[in-house]
């Protein structure tokens, strides 16, 4: 068997060289594969980041948003109550429903809320605001035309101590 002799050929050399250059070319290569993948993953975790913000953001803007449209609500409410209650101090019930589009129990619903925000814990002297039975029959009849529009352009009105004895008499028949 021939021995390998210390003295090593320029072949060899030239071998050796080479696929030194190819495992420096493959690290060079793995070396740019990682640090693009590094970056990929920087960028992914940078979108979550801004994702996050950006929903907080939302968030924040949409409650705000709800806030104001809570506040204008119920601002129109009142007005919606305001306008009904004004309503039935100038006809009956079943009248300012059938006028609204809405059923009785949605208008008594809405004068009750008007009524509510009427009260005021300190005692005034003035009348309390008629309430919707105040315009109905004792069997919930609306009040006739003849009565309701009374101190319209359509006619008299009955004064208010005219329809407190109108009320007292029904009872006193009752």
């Amino acid at each position: 068997m021939a021995q390998r002799s210390p003295r090593k050929s320029a072949r060899e050399v030239d071998a050796r060289e080479r696929v030194r250059a190819r495992r420096a070319a493959h690290w060079e290569r793995e070396r740019r594969l990682e640090d693009l993948a590094t970056d990929y993953e920087l960028a992914a975790q940078e979108i979550e980041d801004v994702t996050e913000a950006a929903e907080e953001k939302i968030a924040a803007y949409a409650a705000r948003l709800r806030g104001q449209a809570r506040t204008a609500k119920e601002e129109l409410r009142d007005r919606q109550a305001r306008s009904v209650g004004q309503m039935l101090q100038l006809d009956g019930v079943r009248s300012v429903a059938d006028r609204l589009g809405e059923s009785v129990e949605t208008v008594r619903k809405v004068a009750a809320e008007s009524a509510s925000m009427q009260e005021d814990p300190a005692p005034d002297h003035s009348p309390a605001p008629p309430t919707a039975t105040a315009r109905e029959t004792p069997t919930g009849q609306p009040v006739t035309a003849s009565v309701a529009h009374a101190g319209t352009p359509h006619g008299p009105t009955l004064s208010e101590p005219a329809e407190e004895r109108a009320a007292s008499t029904r009872e006193e028949k009752g």
